[in-house]
């Protein structure tokens, strides 16, 4: 059965960018770069099916995956007539424009990632086995229950967003992400998706992998060996963690317009 389109907002005319969110804010992370972004473009903000389902209160199907959302964007882009777009993910989102990328590479003019989970990288590299090794056996242990506010704390920590101890209630997102909790249990499947090393080379997409100077041994492996893998990829390294776009939404902008517009950097 053809997936559904997933939820979106189009903002702008002018060239497409397609913009897929991380799993726990949705699409509500990508709102302040809209405005910025759609004064000469258009802007095709979308929602993960996990999180629209989490926000339902609806069960996850047995069989959601990576592949679950690489469709239903496939399914979304088809729908809006895009047939070639920039595309930009952020965490879960930068994880699934990659799978989008290496299964159509032909509708991409330019890939962008921030902080990608695409840990298959990682297992295939043998790099970061150790944190890797971790960030797992969390990810499969939260898997079909029900995720209690300690256990979206410790995903918080793994994922780069914080330290032990941290006041994470004091936080602005912190009542979108206790909303949206129950997505944390599906993160297990990120580890059931994998691809060769060699299809990861064949990807000659203008690629710019974005981590921060602070985020996790894991996702610092992940940027880095993506980059050494693709014909075009740079590294932009931001001050910060896992949000570090958000904390540098100037210097992100700035670097995602030259990108798209081929400027070398």
């Amino acid at each position: 059965m053809e997936p559904s389109p997933l939820l979106h907002e189009i903002k702008g005319e002018g060239e497409p960018i397609v913009l897929v969110p991380g799993g726990l804010s949705g699409w509500l992370s990508w709102v302040p770069f809209v405005a910025p972004l759609a004064q000469d473009r258009q802007v095709v903000r979308v929602q993960l099916r996990s999180v629209e389902l989490a926000e339902a209160g609806t069960p996850f199907p047995p069989d959601y995956g990576t592949l679950t959302e690489r469709e239903a964007l496939r399914a979304t882009v088809y729908q809006l007539g895009l047939d070639r777009f920039d595309l930009a993910g952020w965490s879960y989102g930068g994880h699934v424009a990659l799978a989008f990328a290496l299964e159509y590479p032909q509708r991409m003019r330019t890939l962008t990632v921030i902080e990608p989970p695409a840990v298959w990288i990682l297992r295939e590299t043998g790099h970061a086995a150790d944190a890797l090794g971790r960030s797992e056996a969390f990810d499969r242990s939260t898997a079909g229950r029900e995720i209690t506010v300690e256990d979206l704390k410790g995903f918080l920590v793994r994922a780069g967003l914080g330290k032990p101890g941290d006041d994470f209630e004091s936080l602005p997102s912190w009542p979108v992400w206790v909303r949206n909790r129950q997505v944390v249990s599906v993160n297990g499947t990120i580890w059931d998706y994998a691809v060769s090393l060699d299809r990861l080379r064949t990807l000659d997409v203008p690629l710019l992998a974005v981590k921060g100077t602070e985020t996790t041994d894991d996702l610092t492996a992940v940027v880095d060996d993506l980059v050494a893998m693709v014909p075009r990829g740079r590294v932009l390294a931001l001050p910060g963690g896992h949000a570090c776009h958000l904390q540098n939404m100037d210097r992100f902008l700035a670097e995602l317009a030259r990108h798209t517009a081929g400027v070398p950097a």
